[in-house]
């Protein structure tokens, strides 16, 4: 069977709707960094696939028509290569913070004694640690989570804050995303790390089940600036007095916004990591008062 690889370079704001069309219509999804303010993203097709490709072109034409973006492009794969081996391909060992490092199961690595190694299959999940709103999250948690932690990953994507967390020493950690396909790869890559009993993963959402009132000693949520801003009342919620909230996937434009929303709820910034044109910031939640 024959492959074509699709790729295109757009905005940060438009990789969610193109990598939508692409996860949705195509095989395997991978994004890396292009020029300043834009990501590469490709995937994946049968040669003669017609009706996925239609659409995809389709959605493609869509977007254009509100912001310029880059043409799409097609490669045709030699015969004897097919999507796996070529999605594959764009990935690498990498090493984030002081002692972090993220392995895609095919690589292999000369691990140092200090690594905390992170291995995981990216499946069609975001979350891969290469997009700089993940790179600062991994960041943020590895100076801040300490043992015996409770920690809520909001939009876990591939898992990979959750693997990190418990790497890190956390004792459990309630994981939730909206999208099927981030539950199921996060569930292939929390089996593969072996920390089932100590995740409970779920489809949804705050507010949820899993996640009472109270429970946690962190949150991250690596989603939108929409999506903080809409979650963040239901965050605060779930967090203990003076715990620690990681709020990412925002561009640095949008810090304003969601600082309104979130120290409107008595939350104070403590610290932020800006890279690129993305921002991650972290605040802490009032500690009880003593009268």
């Amino acid at each position: 069977m024959a492959w074509q690889e699709l790729s295109i370079t757009v905005p940060h704001e438009y990789v969610e709707p193109v990598s939508y069309l692409f996860s949705r219509y195509g095989k395997g999804l991978s994004t890396e960094l292009a020029a300043r303010g834009q990501v590469l993203l490709r995937t994946y097709v049968t040669t003669g696939s017609r009706q996925r490709m239609a659409r995809i072109d389709v959605g493609i034409r869509l977007i254009a028509s509100i912001e310029p973006i880059g043409e799409l492009q097609i490669h045709e794969l030699p015969e004897d290569e097919d999507w796996q081996n070529a999605w594959k391909s764009h990935f690498r060992i990498l090493r984030i913070g002081k002692n972090l490092v993220i392995k895609p199961t095919w690589l292999e690595l000369d691990s140092k004694p200090e690594d905390v190694v992170i291995e995981l299959d990216p499946g069609i999940a975001f979350g891969t640690g290469y997009h700089p709103t993940t790179n600062t999250c991994l960041q943020a948690m590895e100076q801040h989570i300490t043992p015996g932690m409770t920690i809520l990953d909001l939009g876990t994507g591939s898992g990979i804050l959750t693997i990190a967390a418990m790497k890190l020493g956390a004792k459990s950690v309630t994981a939730l995303d909206i999208d099927t396909q981030a539950v199921s790869a996060a569930r292939r890559n929390f089996r593969r790390s072996g920390i089932t009993k100590q995740v409970k993963l779920a489809q949804g959402s705050v507010p949820h089940p899993t996640a009472p009132g109270g429970k946690f000693d962190l949150a991250v949520a690596n989603i939108s600036a929409r999506g903080v801003v809409d979650r963040c009342p239901f965050i605060v919620e779930v967090l203990k007095p003076g715990s620690l909230f990681i709020a990412s996937g925002l561009l640095g434009s949008q810090k304003p916004e969601v600082g309104d929303s979130v120290e409107r709820l008595g939350l104070e910034l403590v610290s932020e990591w800006p890279e690129d044109e993305w921002t991650t910031l972290l605040y802490r939640t009032p500690a009880i008062t003593v009268t």
